[in-house]
């Protein structure tokens, strides 16, 4: 086999790859489920679930491309209005990192905060619903959507606002949080295809 000659950029190999790195990190966390749940509170460890959720949610919805190509081909009439990149930013830096932060915040201030993640996910469950009643069809994400954020993010919602110390301020922020980062999305991919329309 030749050796390549020059190593992808970082970013680069990371629109391409980022799903299956999710996955090989995903494998990690929920082998660390039982180090964490012996020793965090079952609260802290719903919030620590969410992510392990939502990245078996990824791999519905983007292994093969499929999410990306199915909005550029149903939603934007052909046009590549979501990109590789944006797509990797959407789920890095909008599910990963924010879940990331909002786990160290539940964990550091007050658990309270893990409903960002939580938030984050039944929002999303509910686009996908949506989505899906409006096209009369199947999209990338669907099952797991219903069947895993559904009740897990629900279940989750439960227990944290029984438990939280910042009671509605925890629920306005992550809903907030989640809602931002839903139309967030939805209007830079509106831009682009505007953007290409114009342009063809």
């Amino acid at each position: 086999m030749a050796i390549p000659e020059k190593t992808p950029a970082p970013l680069k190999w990371l629109d391409d790859n980022w799903p299956f790195a999710g996955a090989v990190s995903m494998l990690f966390l929920i082998g660390m489920l039982p180090l964490v749940a012996g020793v965090w509170s079952f609260a802290l460890v719903l919030v620590f679930l969410q992510l392990i959720v939502y990245q078996i949610h990824q791999l519905e919805e983007h292994l093969g491309d499929r999410f990306r190509r199915f909005v550029n081909e149903t939603v934007a009439g052909g046009q590549e209005a979501l990109t590789p990149r944006a797509t990797m930013w959407i789920n890095v830096g909008c599910v990963w990192i924010v879940y990331f932060v909002a786990l160290l915040m539940a964990g550091l201030f007050d658990v309270g905060w893990g409903l960002i993640a939580v938030y984050t996910m039944l929002l999303n469950a509910l686009a996908h619903v949506a989505m899906t009643l409006a096209l009369h069809r199947y999209n990338p994400g669907l099952w797991t959507a219903i069947f895993l954020f559904l009740p897990v993010g629900g279940f989750t919602w439960i227990i944290l606002s029984e438990c939280n110390g910042l009671g509605m301020i925890a629920h306005i922020v992550g809903l907030a949080t989640a809602l931002a980062i839903h139309i967030g999305i939805v209007l830079s991919v509106k831009h682009r295809e505007h953007m290409l329309t114009h342009l063809a």
